[in-house]
């Protein structure tokens, strides 16, 4: 094992055959038809004949082929490559590689792994956690002692507002080439692919509000933390009076769009850190966290109703929908989240009933 960088990585020892490009005799060597001539003794005539031999002699210029040819597939290769040899130095990287890095490897020159460390350190949000698991990826495994060729694959943030993602593996060459592959390719693309495919999965459709799943989740986080911070969670259970007869009257185009305009007016009136989510049909919940006192819920549930009640207009219709609200706040760290919004439906039906 040697110490590749200061934060004390190990790497497998490998070797790794030098640059083609550097020195390409040791590595190839091509195979040509000579003859060369031999006294041999025909016992019957008692003549010498010549005697064809296959001689091996390197070929300069089907070496200098095989360079060029491996360079222009490793430069054509759509993500980064470097390569480490036992010592940790890198002995091969490609132009795409070097596009990645803010100052990549001089050619030519010797570096060793700490030099890659320190450029992908100027483009990762979080160098410490690179560091780590690179650390991980580059240590012998159970795997690789029993023979198999391990396969390290990690993904870091980029650093920026974008919230990018590199992906990075680090492979062994195996067949007793003990060398090391590490790969880098953008993952941007897939990370924001993920983030829409979760975001999907989570939020109401319509809306864009969180959905009933990811309330509970959130709820079931709010409630486990008030034993440790002494506060209170408040869930305020909406139902739109008067949705059923737009719907009837006016179609569900008209309808989809009154819910998404209330759901615009409930988001103004709660706290940043609130969530609002719809809980299905014509149904929102409010989840209040962190109430310093219990009765915090109530102008609130106050405010939302006003704004509910306020005229909509859609499609030169001026409509007109009312909010029946039950809250609830709790304080006990033990309650479930699924009781705690029964609690609240129920007191919403409780207080739609004692309007009439």
């Amino acid at each position: 094992m040697v110490q590749l960088f200061p934060a004390a990585f190990r790497c497998r020892a490998v070797k790794f055959p030098t640059h083609p490009l550097a020195d390409p005799a040791p590595t190839l060597a091509a195979e040509v038809n000579t003859t060369q001539s031999e006294i041999d003794t025909v016992p019957e005539t008692g003549r010498a004949r010549p005697v064809p031999l296959l001689a091996t002699a390197p070929s300069w210029e089907a070496l200098r082929g095989y360079a060029t040819l491996m360079r222009g597939v490793l430069d054509a290769l759509p993500f980064g490559v470097a390569v480490l040899d036992r010592g940790g130095t890198l002995t091969t990287w490609n132009h795409e590689l070097a596009s990645m890095l803010p100052s990549p490897p001089s050619r030519g020159g010797t570096h060793d792994i700490s030099v890659l460390v320190r450029e992908v350190h100027r483009i990762v949000a979080d160098p410490q956690d690179f560091d780590a698991r690179l650390q991980l990826a580059l240590e012998p495994s159970e795997a690789e002692l029993d023979g198999e060729l391990p396969s390290s694959d990690f993904e870091v943030a980029l650093h920026g507002e974008d919230g990018g993602a590199l992906a990075v593996s680090a492979n062994a060459f195996g067949d007793g080439d003990e060398s090391i592959v590490i790969c880098f390719r953008d993952a941007t693309g897939e990370l924001r692919a993920r983030r829409a495919l979760e975001h999907r999965a989570m939020h109401d459709q319509l809306t864009g509000l969180p959905n009933r799943e990811l309330l509970m989740d959130r709820l079931s986080v709010a409630l486990a933390r008030l034993g440790r911070q002494g506060t209170a969670v408040g869930v305020l259970f909406i139902d739109l009076d008067g949705f059923k007869e737009v719907n009837d009257l006016h179609g569900h185009d008209v309808g989809d769009e009154l819910l998404v305009s209330v759901a615009a007016r409930l988001r103004r009136e709660v706290r940043d850190g609130d969530t609002v989510a719809r809980f299905g049909g014509d149904e929102f919940v409010v989840l209040c966290e962190d109430l310093v006192r219990i009765e915090a819920a109530e102008p609130l549930a106050r405010r939302l109703a006003e704004a509910v009640a306020q005229p909509v207009s859609i499609a030169e219709r001026t409509l007109h929908v009312r909010a029946s609200i039950g809250v609830v706040v709790e304080q006990n760290s033990a309650t479930s989240a699924e009781a705690l919004v029964k609690r609240a439906d129920a007191e919403m039906y409780r207080v739609k009933h004692g309007a009439r």
